[in-house]
């Protein structure tokens, strides 16, 4: 389920290439965002009973964890609070939820306000079942507490691209080690606190080859050229959204001209975590979907960018971004 916001995506689908076993042995890992203890207030924005129910489930099923405590609060403008979307465009594109650490904090850095969504229209669209939405909501919430993904292919509700896994002992073990020490006090972290996004994707690429070939799938768009233009559509030094312009060198599929203009994850107001800035002079293959109104965007953030790194043995290699393993230009198209 990334202004410094960083964007916590929720995603299911194709599970990656580490064994259950393997990914579950530790804790759940911790993000660097908590309350002061281990309990807070939220709102249950959502208008509609059944997505109310979905949230009561999530806030039932933490607590009953002994981990941490969820509990509801009838102030409107309470600065954590859940809610449901409807929404399949930018940021939001097959998105099944999103987590927005450090909404406000307190004078000692400490996390005072997190917002919890899940995205009705993706929901709908792939047919997720009451307990599957349900799942999501308590990795949203996973997310507001504290917690990082779990490793790719673990059983963890905070597995990054879950959809079938219920609150694990994994994620309550690394939930109490969040708070297993008391809160900060230290006046830097209070001054360098910054907001963090997190936005969970139906789909995850990471399946190494298995996951680039259904990238290639997805995209309606594969295109290998040069950067020219880099454009930052805000002041961070990093991570947000930015618009690339790629002059084209070779087409691989769909139909484009010499150049085109694409955008990554994020928006005016938000970063995403992992997602990587291009810059001119870099020559990569960018695998795109396009929105309505014609623009094109990166698929699922970093996964649909590969960066030239060097030619072995005659193969030019890329670097997938989003998890730095190399493939050679072949494997892409």
């Amino acid at each position: 389920m990334q202004k410094s916001l960083l964007l916590l995506t929720g995603c299911l689908a194709l599970l990656g290439g580490v064994s259950a076993q393997a990914a579950t042995k530790n804790p759940t890992p911790a993000n660097k965002y908590r309350y002061a203890a281990k309990k807070a207030a939220y709102y249950n924005k959502s208008t509609s009973t059944y997505y109310r129910s979905i949230w009561t489930t999530a806030r039932k099923t933490w607590n009953a964890s002994k981990a941490f405590t969820w509990s509801t609060t009838t102030n409107k403008k309470s600065r954590s609070f859940t809610t449901t979307v409807a929404k399949n465009t930018g940021i939001w594109t097959n998105a099944t939820g999103m987590a927005y650490n450090g909404m406000s904090f307190d004078q000692n850095g400490n996390q005072t306000g997190a917002a919890m969504y899940l995205n009705r229209s993706v929901l709908k669209k792939f047919r997720y079942t009451k307990k599957q939405r349900t799942n999501v909501a308590i990795h949203e919430m996973g997310h507001a507490l504290g917690l990082k993904h779990n490793n790719k292919g673990s059983v963890s509700v905070m597995n990054p691209s879950n959809r079938v896994h219920g609150l694990r002992n994994v994620d309550i073990r690394g939930a109490k080690k969040v708070y297993a020490t008391p809160a900060s006090t230290s006046k830097a972290l209070a001054s360098a606190a910054k907001p963090s996004l997190t936005v969970d994707h139906l789909k995850d690429y990471s399946n190494n080859i298995t996951g680039v070939e259904q990238l290639v799938h997805d995209a309606g768009t594969i295109v290998e050229g040069t950067i020219t233009k880099s454009v930052p559509h805000h002041r961070a030094p990093k991570n947000y959204y930015t618009t690339q312009t790629i002059r084209i060198a070779d087409k691989f599929k769909g139909q484009t001209g010499q150049t085109l203009t694409f955008t990554q994850g994020g928006t005016p107001a938000m970063a995403v975590t992992d997602s990587v800035v291009l810059h001119p002079g870099e020559t990569v293959v960018v695998m795109l979907g396009r929105h309505a109104n014609g623009q094109y965007y990166a698929i699922n953030d970093g996964q649909g960018l590969f960066l030239d790194t060097h030619t072995n043995n005659g193969h030019e290699l890329f670097e997938h971004v989003s998890d730095h393993v190399l493939y050679t230009e072949e494997m892409l198209h």
